[in-house]
């Protein structure tokens, strides 16, 4: 049995999924400490379902993070040249300005291509570093012209920190897949300013986890609708950012029993609908914006349901009636497949499969040598998934693209996977689910 877990404030809400059967509804533990509450939630399911009836743990800590206090961010930017004046100055966007202290423009970066720009200025971004005084540099955000083709002088920048300030958290825009600039450098600040609190809550969540069910594996809920090991939360907490939208997707699916089709969430506040293959929400672009505020990730976005929303026969669609009042009828004339009371996001953290994404820039001459990349990116990708815990058999590719960047270079190619683990026969429904179904 899989237990799906949310932290809020000092309270922590839990879910037991067994297969796809909800064994154990929504409970909430609150208590004067997040701590406490831990323990208590996790001793009752121990008592309950004894230490080796749990298989594994994932946390949605979304709300946790975006109510954190966020560390100062040294910004790092590698250009040819700095703005020539405040108008040319890249803004920063509401969620990144916050936590930035101080903005150092260092000569350097690539073209489109890769081919250097102008050479690094690693001598003098040296001597600037040794001027600071630690407490400037806790945390790093760098980012470089053309570094999602040739990382180099983000990673050079990375290491000169690293060798001055071993205690930085420094993050590098290239670990983000934005093609905007703006967009990767506020990844990267967010990430950077989030990773003292990642670090805390992974600490926490294992330290408490192991005293209840020692040795069980833990994992965060992700806004892809997968989930990943708690140990890479400290690395990249932004990857734990806003994950409902896509975990209310998978959770609405599963209890139906579809891995295929459209899902259709009726709430009190309007219906909303997204998509899953092969139960994993489908992504509509490369990018989505997770807030109004400049942070963005791939996370799936719920888009309201209108008349003019296309129908098509071929594929299915689940309705899911998650209202507090089900008199009314719902608009645009759906009938409810499924009537459930059930807090779908966290049914759907509990059975999200791991996955991993590669997003890399190549350069092709032809068909088969981008047939040869794609390929090369599909076996990374489920490598990456492996690494995360799943066996090598029991990985899969959930979306594979190419495509030409536009203005660009006709022969520079970005190609995206997203690899996740297989679902296994434990995981399965044991028969269809019925409708209107609120077990």
């Amino acid at each position: 049995m899989r237990v799906a877990m949310r932290l809020r404030g000092t309270a922590c809400t839990t879910v037991v999924v067994d297969g796809l059967r909800v064994a154990c509804r929504a409970r909430e533990s609150s208590r004067a400490s997040l701590r406490s509450s831990l323990d208590e939630a996790l001793e009752r399911l121990r008592r309950e379902f004894g230490p080796a009836g749990i298989s594994d743990i994932t946390v949605d800590v979304g709300q946790e993070l975006a109510g954190a206090k966020r560390s100062s961010v040294l910004v790092v930017r590698i250009s040819p040249r700095a703005p020539v004046d405040d108008s040319h100055v890249l803004r920063l966007p509401p969620a990144a300005a916050p936590s930035v202290t101080r903005i150092m423009y260092v000569a350097g970066g690539h073209d489109m291509r890769g081919r250097s720009l102008t050479s690094l200025a690693l001598e003098s971004f040296r001597e600037q570093l040794s001027t600071l005084p630690s407490e400037d540099v806790a945390g790093v955000a760098i980012t470089s012209v053309g570094s999602l083709v040739s990382p180099e002088h983000e990673m050079r920048a990375a290491d000169a920190v690293l060798s001055l300030h071993g205690d930085a958290r420094v993050c590098v825009s290239s670990d983000f897949p934005s093609r905007a600039f703006r967009d990767r450098e506020s990844n990267a600040i967010v990430n950077s300013s989030l990773m003292r609190h990642g670090e805390t809550v992974a600490a926490l969540l294992r330290e408490v986890g192991a005293r209840h069910f020692p040795g069980i594996p833990l994992f965060f809920a992700k806004g892809d609708g997968g989930r990943e090991s708690m140990a890479r939360l400290p690395m990249l907490p932004i990857s734990g950012l806003a994950p409902e939208p896509a975990m209310h997707v998978v959770g609405g699916a599963a209890l139906a029993g579809v891995s295929d089709g459209e899902v259709a969430l009726c709430t009190d506040d309007g219906v909303r609908i997204g998509r899953v293959s092969g139960g994993i929400p489908v992504e509509r672009s490369a990018s989505r914006r997770i807030d109004h505020r400049g942070v963005s990730s791939d996370t799936t976005l719920l888009n309201p349901l209108s008349e003019n929303h296309e129908l098509r026969a071929t594929v299915p669609r689940v309705v899911v009636d998650l209202r507090s009042a089900r008199s009314k009828t719902l608009p645009l004339n759906l009938v409810p497949t499924l009537t459930t009371d059930h807090d779908t996001a966290l049914v759907g953290a509990a059975v999200a499969p791991m996955t991993a994404w590669i997003d890399r820039m190549v350069t092709v001459s032809g068909r088969a040598d981008l047939e040869r990349a794609q390929r090369i990116a599909e076996d990374d990708a489920e490598s990456a998934v492996v690494q995360l815990g799943a066996s090598p058999a029991q990985t899969r590719i959930v979306q594979s693209t190419a495509y030409a960047m536009p203005y660009g270079d006709s022969n520079i190619i970005r190609i995206r996977v997203q690899a996740a683990e297989k679902p296994s026969a434990l995981d399965q429904p044991s028969s269809a689910r019925n409708s209107n179904d609120d077990s």
